[in-house]
């Protein structure tokens, strides 16, 4: 059995096979660290060929999903004067390639909000289950960031160029019906059960011949996602290049001080 090396992630498999990762820094509505990002590939990856595994389900405790990146540890990054370094941009691509390439169904259990790099994390698995709490955040141009976790590339994937660049330029937070209209959600459950959707899916799929499973998901990863490596190496150059502009600084100094911002385009 695994064994998660980060407190924030917790892990675990229950009778029918069906493992829950569970992003869990609950204070900070789940946003990431780099610890996390790792450790998210790792344990993505551990559940690909692990024996015990059928079905993967990705949450977050508490009331969110995922706020995405950690806006103080931005403004620390820019009061000293750093860029945003390209190894951390490369964490989050690697996990959610991992999510993305796992050879067992992954379902994605929005609990509440998800933004930013949680958005695209979900756009990264089989399976997409919110309710009225559900919120799905582009997050990106928000904070003066081009984007990454492959998130343009995976949207796309799933709603089009045309709808993925209007909800990314625009900064756009979906409700839940609108996710499920633009078929970003795959089910939207009543008020209050949310748990129980995703469960009676987890053991549909649980109880399914996963090889077949497998052998599907490699033909749909080699039909449509055959390029992840190379967006998150366009990704690991434009968020650093992002990162040093004055109207990322700007970003983030009007979040903080709960202000709209003022963006100049330097």
């Amino acid at each position: 059995m695994y064994t998660s090396q980060c407190e924030n992630i917790a892990f675990s498999v229950d009778e029918r096979g069906i493992a829950t990762v569970a992003l869990n820094r609950e204070e900070a509505l789940n946003a990431l660290t780099w610890d996390m990002e790792q450790e998210l590939a790792n344990v993505f990856n551990y559940c690909s060929t692990a024996e015990e595994v059928r079905v993967v389900v990705l949450t977050g405790a508490g009331k969110h999903f995922c706020a995405g990146g950690d806006i103080k540890a931005f403004k620390k990054r820019i009061d000293a004067g750093e860029a945003l370094p390209q190894t951390g941009v490369r964490y989050v691509g690697a996990a959610a390639k991992a999510i993305r390439f796992c050879n067992k169904p992954v379902i994605a259990k929005i609990n509440g909000a998800a933004t930013g790099a949680g958005s695209a994390f979900t756009f990264a698995c089989d399976f997409r289950v919110g309710d009225v709490k559900t919120k799905i955040g582009a997050g990106f141009t928000g904070m003066g960031f081009s984007g990454d976790t492959n998130g343009v590339y995976t949207l796309s994937k799933l709603i089009g160029p045309m709808r993925a660049t209007e909800f990314y330029m625009l900064a756009q937070t979906l409700t839940a019906e609108e996710a499920f209209q633009l078929g970003i959600l795959n089910r939207l459950a009543e008020e209050g059960k949310l748990d129980e959707e995703v469960d009676k899916l987890a053991a549909k799929l649980a109880n399914s011949p996963t090889t077949a499973f497998t052998f599907q998901k490699k033909m749909i990863n080699l039909i449509n996602y055959t390029d992840m490596d190379l967006q998150t190496e366009f990704e690991a150059n434009f968020m650093p290049a992002c990162s040093k502009t004055a109207d990322h600084a700007e970003a983030v100094n009007a979040f903080l001080e709960k202000r709209a911002p003022k963006f100049t385009g330097k």
